[in-house]
């Protein structure tokens, strides 16, 4: 049942390489090649037993250092908001897509992979061309340890029932582990619920004070926000990313990342 509906979400000709229980997690993680878009891609994505479908990765098999989801492009934003990028965090590791980013466009940048799912970290191994150092433990418990420690800091923790609770003790513990001039960026799934985030928001400004939010002008499925710790108006955000991406020479997708998305200092969904 559960190999039919993932035939069903991505199409009849895709091919299903794995179907994994993940205790961790909280749902059967998979791995899938299909088409879309007539991109030849290799998905992970997580199935719970009721069929609902989360896609948490994905990996273009003829250009593989190319961000697939357009989330990934907003949260690539922090990069170009932080005064120096020397050293990153990414909390939440999927199929490695930031990380294969990062070492193809910004390989001088240090970056440090925090998962704490095993089978996440087996998949993109066997499945994701992944091959860097992982710490397995807790993101919680590496930012609680880290001060002034990094340039950015990107937040993807997600398991079956979406993104992790994190309250506001850990809000200030990624203050203090960014770096003067640092910024940090979250991503936030439209399934979130509207009380939930509410919450999550206020801990996130009794922190951080202001922030940005960035969603795809033409789909709303996730909403990245960025927390540059040095006030930016948003003339200075747009300018600050496009000499970055141009200076790199990243992909145009990722260029044209701002040209595509709304820019605003409220959640969307909240008005």
């Amino acid at each position: 049942m559960l190999r039919e509906r993932i035939r069903e979400h991505f199409g009849a000709h895709c091919q299903i390489l794995t179907l994994r229980r993940a205790a961790r997690f909280g749902a059967r993680l998979f791995v899938v090649d299909c088409v879309r878009r007539g991109r030849h891609l290799r998905v992970l994505g997580s199935i719970d037993e009721t069929g609902y479908i989360m896609e948490q990765s994905a990996m273009d098999l003829i250009r593989p250092e190319r961000l697939v989801y357009h989330y990934e492009r907003m949260m690539l934003v922090a990069f170009g908001l932080a005064r120096t990028h020397e050293k990153a965090l990414l909390l939440g590791l999927g199929g490695g897509a930031m990380a294969r980013h990062l070492a193809a466009y910004l390989p001088d940048c240090a970056l440090t992979v925090v998962e704490n799912e095993s089978i996440v970290h087996e998949l993109a191994r066997r499945y994701f061309h992944f091959s860097g150092k992982v710490l397995m433990r807790d993101g919680r418990k590496v930012v609680e340890r880290a001060s002034a420690a990094y340039d950015v800091l990107l937040v993807d923790l997600y398991d079956a029932d979406g993104a992790a609770r994190l309250g506001r003790d850990f809000w200030r513990d990624c203050k203090r582990a960014l770096r003067p001039g640092g910024a940090l960026a979250i991503n936030w799934a439209e399934f979130v619920g509207m009380s939930r985030i509410e919450t999550d928001l206020a801990d996130m400004r009794a922190v951080f004070g202001r922030s940005w939010f960035l969603v795809e002008r033409d789909q709303r499925p996730n909403i990245v926000q960025l927390v540059p710790t040095r006030r930016l108006r948003r003339q200075d955000l747009a300018r600050r990313f496009t000499e970055f991406a141009a200076h790199l020479a990243l992909p145009r997708e990722s260029r044209e990342v701002l040209e595509r998305s709304e820019i605003t200092t409220h959640y969307p969904m909240l008005g």
